[in-house]
């Protein structure tokens, strides 16, 4: 008598020859593997590729970062989560907070140099 193997994952049971990734339709037993919001089954490389597409930051297809940012509604990859002026990267991190304007991601300096584009006033010193 043969032993057929039974893989179970999403809460659901599969054939090993069966759980196979949505794209490359490569087997997935005993492989890392993703679902995304529709609990689609994708291997890691053609996810990031998928999801890639969705960023708000347009970068290459084929990032291998899986965390996420989301800012005004948009997701973001974390290395493309940056001021759209100076580059510095954003995160929760004091001085590194986005202030956003306009639909931009800004820094607080940046954000300050469009609102008030010649700066502050400059404040002259009386002369004795």
């Amino acid at each position: 008598m043969s032993r057929k193997w039974i893989l179970q994952a999403l809460g659901k049971s599969y054939h090993p020859g069966c759980f196979r990734c949505v794209i490359c339709n490569e087997s997935l037993d005993g492989v890392p593997f993703t679902v995304d919001t529709e609990n689609e089954i994708y291997c890691v490389k053609d996810y990031h590729s998928q999801s890639c597409k969705t960023c708000a930051c347009s970068c290459p297809a084929g990032s291998d970062e899986t965390i996420r940012v989301v800012s005004m509604e948009k997701d973001y990859h974390v290395e493309c989560y940056h001021c759209e002026d100076c580059k510095m990267e954003l995160n929760d991190e004091e001085g590194h907070r986005c202030y956003p304007l306009n639909g931009r991601l800004l820094c607080h300096s940046c954000h300050l140099k469009h609102i008030h584009p010649g700066g502050p006033a400059s404040v002259q010193t009386p002369t004795v």
